[in-house]
């Protein structure tokens, strides 16, 4: 495994799934966050440079489609849904709230590898995550939220 492996985030409230999970992706060389619940899995995301999100459907408080959907709609990493659900109608739903693919349960470990290399190879790179910081160095500073480089005395060189 190396420091440039994809992280990948399990988010399932059984256990019995979520760690075997975990387990084998690791072994497949990913890096591997795991949470239990939408609320510590969004904890997550905030906090860490997550590649791809492998998500349970029907889980207690939050479900994963509204997880899915706050994902999607901050621009998150890409997402396959992994659920109990196999009627058509739940996989369309889940498709057009954004989710990248979508494997029913049981599943085949393989075959959701697979589908998450397929997906990690068609997602866009994540941007690295700037400091942004202001620096002050030799009388100047430099603030890279703003763009700007300037004296400390706030006037700007010609």
């Amino acid at each position: 495994m190396t420091e440039t492996a994809e992280q990948i985030l399990v988010v399932d409230d059984a256990r019995d799934i979520r760690e075997p999970l975990g387990q084998y992706l690791k072994k497949q060389g990913f890096r591997v966050r795991l949470a239990a619940s939408a609320a510590e899995a969004r904890g997550i995301v905030e906090t860490a440079r997550i590649g791809l999100v492998v998500l349970d459907v029907m889980m207690p408080g939050e479900d994963g489609l509204s997880l899915c959907r706050w994902l999607v709609a901050r621009g998150g990493p890409p997402v396959i849904l992994l659920t109990a659900m196999a009627d058509e109608t739940d996989r369309i739903v889940g498709l057009e709230l954004g989710a990248d693919d979508y494997v029913t349960k049981p599943f085949n470990p393989r075959e959701l590898l697979a589908r998450v290399r397929a997906v990690l190879r068609r997602a866009p790179p994540s941007a690295p995550t700037l400091d942004a910081t202001p620096r002050r160095f030799a009388g100047w500073t430099h603030d890279p939220a703003a763009r700007a480089c300037g004296t400390t005395t706030g006037a700007r060189p010609n």
